[in-house]
């Protein structure tokens, strides 16, 4: 007994718990994007600096990075296109995931360029790659869930239900 009342108390504060994730995890893409947005030279140069990615595609990567970040971000702290905005910042994480993995397994001292706006100058290491993974994991959840609270993608589902 006492197992199944554990369970529906966690149903019932689940989509609240999933409206948290996706506005936190939605108010970082943002930030960081902003920070991308403000110093463009600067995040062309670390891109090219992680060594991934020919020349020519890292600055596009660079220039293109920061605008897939806050559509992303705005489509999942709105609620609508949740699941592929979810999707989206996990491929990002994963290109991230590689690269700082791909850059610390060669010993390379740099900073991250994650979040620039606050001049945070970190440096590449596993605390990074830690909370990107974290962040991956909130991701997929987010993509795997079918129900949001407080979302366009919800009011859009009830109106076609009618």
């Amino acid at each position: 007994m006492e197992k199944k009342s554990i369970m529906n108390n966690f149903a019932s504060i689940r989509p609240f718990a999933i409206l948290v994730l996706r506005i936190v995890l939605s108010g970082i893409f943002i930030v960081a994007a902003f920070g991308k947005l403000l110093h463009p030279d600067a995040l062309v140069a670390t891109v090219i600096n992680y060594n991934i990615l020919p020349i020519f595609l890292a600055t596009y990567f660079a220039y293109t990075l920061p605008w897939v970040e806050i559509i992303a971000g705005i489509m999942l702290l709105t609620g609508f296109g949740t699941r592929g905005a979810s999707f989206a910042i996990g491929l990002l994480l994963v290109s991230f995931i590689a690269a700082i993995g791909v850059n610390i397994e060669r010993g390379v001292s740099m900073e991250c360029g994650c979040f620039d706006i606050f001049d945070m100058n970190e440096k590449l290491g596993t605390a990074i790659l830690f909370r990107d993974i974290v962040f991956l994991i909130v991701a997929v959840l987010l993509v795997f869930t079918k129900d949001f609270i407080l979302s366009i993608d919800n009011y859009i589902g009830r109106q076609i239900k009618r």
